[in-house]
């Protein structure tokens, strides 16, 4: 018996040295793939832009700073998410919520705002509708979602660093993201999915271009169809997003630029009349 229980200790310690060289081995390759990729957002933030801002700014006497800690919103309900999205949508999966972990979204965050905050930007503008929306201290940070795009199609210029390359972010309110959007070009409606996406968070890719194609890419000079191959095609359909942030020269006039990024004004958005008035 005695023997019995001794190869039985040994057979553990045995799978737990095992375990514990396949989770440092795991560890190692997961280590080095995240560091070669390079996937990290970082601030890109000008020391002349913060130096003028901060001189014209005098935050000792501003009254937001001095009820709220910082220049951004503190929220203090959702009536206005509410009354957009239906209340079996109002939960963190839909909504981007406060993680619970330190690990989780905190560096989005903070890029984010202190990218907003160097250029003392409170509130910024929908990029379809035009309307502002309060940049809020806490997740969700604004009433709609914020995306990565190469090229700033409206609003104020407010670049970050992902990937090692430079992009502007942009954001879209909730009321437009529910809504109705048609193709000015081919007049179809059913090519964006607005109400799939998750509300207060940033996109780290333009989520506009990668919806669903109801019209191939045109040259953003001339608007001639571009010449693109269709294994490019089937890529882009499989969520292989970064052939957007890559400049494509047209075989028609030869301008080399991002054409692959859908034009706004190519866009309209029919916002519904009948919205959820459930309050809190």
């Amino acid at each position: 018996m005695k023997n019995i229980i001794l190869d039985g200790v040994d057979e553990f310690r045995k799978r737990s040295n095992t375990a514990g060289a396949i989770s440092k081995e795991n560890a190692k390759r997961w280590t080095k793939r995240e560091n070669s990729a390079n996937l990290e957002l970082r601030c890109s933030i000008d020391p002349e832009l913060l130096r003028n801002n901060l001189e014209k700014s005098n935050y000792l006497e501003d009254e937001q700073v001095r009820l709220n800690g910082s220049v951004f919103h503190k929220r203090t309900d959702y009536d206005y998410l509410l009354s957009i999205i239906p209340p079996a949508k109002f939960n963190g999966i839909h909504i981007k919520m406060e993680d619970d972990c330190p690990q989780g979204g905190d560096d989005v965050r903070l890029c984010l705002l202190k990218s907003l905050g160097a250029r003392n930007f409170r509130e910024v503008p929908c990029v379809m509708c035009h309307n502002h929306l309060p940049v809020y201290d806490k997740y969700p940070l604004i009433d709609g979602t914020f995306y990565l795009s190469p090229i700033c199609q409206y609003g104020y210029q407010v670049e970050v660093l992902f990937d090692n390359k430079r992009f502007f972010l942009q954001q879209i309110c909730v009321e437009c993201l529910w809504s109705n959007w048609n193709c000015n070009i081919c007049q179809r409606a059913d090519w964006f999915l607005g109400q799939t996406y998750i509300l207060g968070t940033l996109y780290t890719f333009d989520i506009v271009s990668a919806a669903r194609r109801c019209c191939s890419p045109r040259c953003s000079y001339c608007q001639t169809p571009l010449s693109i191959s269709p294994l490019v095609v089937q890529q882009s359909m499989q969520g292989c997003y970064t052939l957007l942030n890559e400049k494509i020269a047209c075989t028609a006039c030869g301008s080399c630029n991002y054409h692959c990024i859908r034009h706004l004004d190519e866009i309209t958005v029919a916002k519904s009349p009948n919205k959820n008035k459930l309050k809190i």
